[in-house]
C-alpha cells in the first residue's frame, strides 16, 4: 500500500494571480520569476514518482490573503488542470497521428535502404570497401526511415501521459493560504519555501 503522507509544495506568491499568470514587470529585475506557481508545482511533482496526495501551502501578503482565496485558487486550479489534461489528450492523439503519417516518407526510405544493403551483398565481396560502404549506408537509411515514425507514434506521446498523471494529483490538491510578509526575495515572486516532504 502506498504512502498516503501528503507531498507538500510550498510557494511564496506576491499575488494570488501569480499562481497562473505572471504580472508584467521589469524582465531584468533580480526578483523577476519566469515560472507561474502552477508550472513550478508541475515541475516539482514530475520530479518525484509518487501517488501521495498533494498539499499546496501558499504564502501571500496580508492584503492578498482573503478568507475565500484558498477556495478561489482551488477552483481555478481544478479548471486549469481539466483544460490542460484535455489539451494533452488531444496533443497525444495528434502526435500519434503524425507518427503514422510520417510512415509515408519513412517506409520508402527504409525500403530503398534495405534494397541497397541487399544489392551490395550480392555484387561486392563481403570484405570489400564497396560492400561495407553500401551495406552500412543502406542499413542507416532503414534505421532513419523507421526510427522517426516509431519514435513519434510510440514514445513521444508518453510525456503527455506522465504530465496528465501529475495534473490529476494537482487537480485534487488541498490548498492552504497563509498571510505572510509577502516580501519578494531573489528567485522571483513565486518561490519555493520547501518543495516536498
Amino acid at each position: 500500500m502506498g504512502d498516503r503522507t501528503p507531498q507538500i509544495v510550498s510557494l511564496r506568491l506576491a499575488t494570488a494571480s501569480e499562481m497562473f499568470v505572471l504580472d508584467q514587470t521589469d524582465l531584468f529585475s533580480e526578483y523577476r520569476n519566469f515560472l507561474t506557481g502552477v508550472e513550478y508545482c508541475i515541475s516539482v511533482l514530475r520530479g518525484r514518482r509518487s501517488r501521495a496526495p498533494v498539499r499546496l501551502e501558499l504564502t501571500l501578503p496580508p492584503a492578498e490573503a482573503h478568507p475565500d482565496t484558498a477556495e478561489r485558487i482551488r477552483r481555478s486550479l481544478l479548471r486549469y488542470c481539466d483544460h490542460r489534461m484535455a489539451y494533452n489528450r488531444r496533443e497525444r492523439s495528434a502526435t500519434r497521428l503524425d507518427g503514422a503519417h510520417s510512415l509515408w516518407i519513412g517506409l520508402p526510405i527504409a525500403v530503398v535502404g534495405f534494397l541497397l544493403a541487399t544489392w551490395s551483398t550480392r555484387h561486392f565481396a563481403p570484405a570489400g570497401s564497396g560492400n561495407i560502404l553500401l551495406d552500412t549506408g543502406g542499413w542507416i537509411l532503414v534505421w532513419v526511415g523507421v526510427w522517426f515514425p516509431l519514435d513519434t507514434a510510440l514514445f513521444t506521446p508518453l510525456a503527455y501521459g506522465r504530465e496528465n498523471r501529475v495534473l490529476a494529483r494537482l487537480r485534487d490538491a488541498v490548498v492552504v493560504v497563509d498571510a505572510g510578509t509577502g516580501t519578494p526575495r531573489p528567485g522571483g515572486g513565486t518561490r519555493p519555501q520547501s518543495s516536498s516532504t
